[in-house]
This record gives C-alpha cells, sequence and structure tokens, in this order.
C-alpha cells in the first residue's frame, strides 16, 4: 500500500463525518482519481447514498430534487466538470436559489502533474467568481470545518457553495 493510499484512508473518514455533521447524507459522483479513495468511503458508509453519474450537470439536478424533497445533497467531482455544469449551476444559482454543495477537486495547480489538467486550474475559480458562485479552499484536514459552514453559507444565500478539494485535502503524503 502506498503513502498517498494510507493518507487517503485517514482523511476520506474526516470529509465524511464533516458531510454528516452537515447532514449530508446522499452524495452524487463521476470518478476522479484524487476522489477515488473518498467515494469509497461514502459508498461503504450504510448511512450514505451515493449516486454514480455519467455528467456532473445530473449531479446538480439530483442535488436540487434531493433538496426539493427534503434531503441534503453534495456533488463531488474535478473541477472539469464543474466547469462542464455552469449552465445548471447559473440555473441552480440565480433562478432557482436551490442551495448544494459542490465538493471538487481542484486539478492543474502545483500538486498535480499533469499537464491537461493545468488550464482547469487557471481558470476554475476566475469561472466561479465571474458567476458569483461562493468558494473555499479545503487544503487540508484543519479546513475540514468548512464542510459543514460552507452547507449553511449554502442555505443562508440560497445558492450553490464550492469546496475547492486540493490534492493535500484528500492524501497526506508528508509534505
Amino acid at each position: 500500500m502506498s503513502s498517498a493510499t494510507t493518507g487517503a484512508e485517514r482523511r476520506a473518514p474526516a470529509i465524511v463525518a464533516g458531510l454528516k455533521r452537515a447532514g449530508i447524507d446522499l452524495v452524487s459522483t463521476l470518478p476522479d482519481a484524487w476522489l477515488g479513495d473518498l467515494i469509497g468511503e461514502i459508498e461503504s458508509d450504510p448511512a450514505m447514498t451515493l449516486i454514480r453519474l455519467t455528467r456532473e450537470d445530473e449531479g446538480l439536478g439530483i442535488c436540487a430534487g434531493a433538496y426539493l424533497g427534503g434531503r441534503r445533497a453534495a456533488l463531488l467531482a474535478q473541477n472539469a466538470g464543474l466547469l462542464l455544469s455552469t449552465n445548471v449551476l447559473a440555473g441552480l444559482a440565480f433562478h432557482h436559489q436551490i442551495p448544494a454543495l459542490l465538493m471538487i477537486a481542484n486539478r492543474g495547480g502545483p500538486e498535480d502533474n499533469q499537464y491537461y489538467h493545468a488550464y482547469k486550474g487557471r481558470v476554475t475559480e476566475p469561472v466561479l467568481a465571474a458567476m458569483g458562485i461562493p468558494y473555499h479552499h479545503v487544503r487540508g484536514p484543519e479546513d475540514f470545518r468548512l464542510i459543514d459552514g460552507a452547507w449553511q453559507q449554502s442555505v443562508l444565500y440560497r445558492m450553490p457553495v464550492v469546496l475547492l478539494l486540493s490534492r493535500n485535502a484528500l492524501y497526506d503524503e508528508g509534505r
């Protein structure tokens, strides 16, 4: 077992605990290499419902439907999926005013060694800022407290709130 996997095994349960503190028990997701262990942790927890997606914008619809049905839901995806979903995100935020928590693997930054993710790291925050969507950085376990606060902000603002998850938030690699 690699040190990255060992670190993820320590971080994933803490993130799931944060979701539970926020009252979130339904998570829709599209896989990403950084999110695999967290997805596995959610799937193995009998108190959580995991819905696998074919497109991230479907997950926003699931979050909206869950909220309208009295449940709290989150979308777990990579920033490429967030960028793909801007139309649905804007509709939830501005037209329908529906809270949602989006936990997004923030690919393309200094922790990412794949050149094809670089543009995502450059455009994610400017796109969120241009849309007026609140977002926060989750850089490590000290920021997991933001999960509950971001959900509360989402309800208060009546719009989605994004948590941008760094690799270090998902894996303890001894850095």
